[in-house]
């Protein structure tokens, strides 16, 4: 089933997060719309992402993931064949909110918890499997979407991405995500009781906050530099030729990172892996701000920048299961991505509007530099806590028992 899924995760990212970039200037010249205008769109469609991540988590530990993640794919596919033949600015604007509900069900923390519900113990394997797959979207998405448009034009470009949902990424949702456990009772109102004391118990939990904190830093972080690493390197006159190839380089570069993970470091403790990998992203902003904006620089910061993007995504996978349990997995998901989503869609205005008001990329970069830093707070946040809740309980074991 996981290669198939990969393929699919690929493809639904590819298409519906991806395509936004791409499509609006042919858009914004053949409509007349202004950016702002349709960045607040998309921006609107991320938040709903986030607002629905929990009560579709809810949903899906109920329910499955079949038909969840294949009324995604299918209200996905039917959207962007809306969006296709879209008029006005407020069908636009009603398309991004039903699509940013359609991508809470079917991109990546539903497949996560289907992943650690099939695979139990192994799930770590199976997410960095469909995370090296899925790493490559904007590689694979942005070229082959980009040369359509030349050829066919935007509307025909992005009808056939709706096509690609309807006809692939469905039915492979429908063919291999598995149905509900027929054993699992999840309809009894013992099992709805427990969610929500399993919920109270994890939001008590420090564990849980420091790792919000990290994977909530790491999505305005990238975020903020995915949208504004090529205006910042614009305005400081770099030529287009190296801000492209550095930008290419981030896509091979997660998987490279991942590729080490599934080889050499398959056994390293998520505690280690996260203290290296949350230094990476303050690393990379802070080569950005005070390195030359030369070739081989430039370079350095998108290997930093992409291994620490490529392997958090992973741990962002795998430290919920360990860290805090496998039960009600695709809530606590849920509950992780609702700050996650509104970093992701709030970053790229706010620094906008910080570049705007200072009148400096520098001082738009240094705020980004705090937030990576912040991200690394979280995380030794979580690790702290998780050290102190095994000391108490190893002490505990250890207690003389009462008579």
């Amino acid at each position: 089933m996981l290669w198939p899924l990969a393929l699919a995760q690929m493809t639904s990212w590819g298409t519906m997060y991806y395509s936004f970039s791409l499509f609006s200037g042919p858009m914004q010249r053949d409509l007349g719309w202004s950016q702002p205008a349709m960045n607040t769109a998309l921006t609107l469609g991320l938040l709903m992402t986030g607002v629905m991540a929990y009560p579709i988590g809810t949903l899906f530990d109920r329910t499955g993931g079949r038909w969840l993640m294949t009324l995604g794919s299918l209200g996905g596919g039917l959207l962007l064949l809306v969006w296709s033949d879209i008029k006005t600015l407020p069908q636009f604007f009603v398309m991004w909110l039903t699509l940013g509900v359609c991508m809470a069900c079917c991109l990546m923390e539903p497949l996560m918890a289907v992943i650690n519900r099939v695979f139990g113990k192994e799930a770590r394997r199976g997410i960095i499997a469909v995370t090296m797959v899925t790493g490559l979207s904007g590689t694979v998405f942005v070229p082959l979407s980009g040369y359509l448009i030349n050829v066919l034009d935007w509307r025909p470009t992005m009808a056939l991405l709706g096509a690609l949902n309807l006809v692939f990424c469905a039915p492979v949702h429908w063919w291999f995500v598995p149905p509900r456990d027929g054993g699992t009772r999840t309809e009894h109102p013992m099992f709805k009781l427990r969610g929500r004391v399993h919920m109270r118990r994890r939001l008590r939990n420090p564990v849980f906050w420091g790792l919000a904190l990290w994977y909530t830093s790491y999505s305005l972080t990238a975020s903020s530099l995915i949208f504004q690493f090529v205006p910042v390197l614009r305005a400081e006159q770099v030529a287009d030729s190296v801000i492209f190839s550095a930008f290419a380089l981030i896509g091979p570069m997660q998987v490279a990172a991942r590729m080490v993970i599934v080889t050499v470091a398959r056994h390293a403790s998520i505690a280690r892996l996260g203290a290296f990998t949350s230094l990476l992203s303050p690393l990379a902003v802070l080569i950005l701000i005070v390195a030359p904006h030369e070739r081989w620089w430039l370079y350095l910061f998108a290997t930093c920048f992409a291994t620490g993007h490529g392997i958090t995504t992973i741990l962002r996978g795998i430290a919920p299961i360990e860290w805090l349990g496998r039960e009600h997995f695709a809530r606590t998901m849920g509950a992780i991505a609702l700050p996650m989503s509104v970093a992701m869609a709030t970053a790229p205005s706010l620094t906008a509007h910080v570049w705007s008001a200072s009148g400096s990329s520098r001082s738009m970069l240094w705020m980004v530099f705090a937030g990576a830093l912040l991200g690394t707070v979280g995380y030794w946040i979580a690790v702290s806590a998780r050290r102190r809740a095994r000391r108490l309980a190893v002490a505990g074991r250890h207690l003389p028992r009462t008579p």
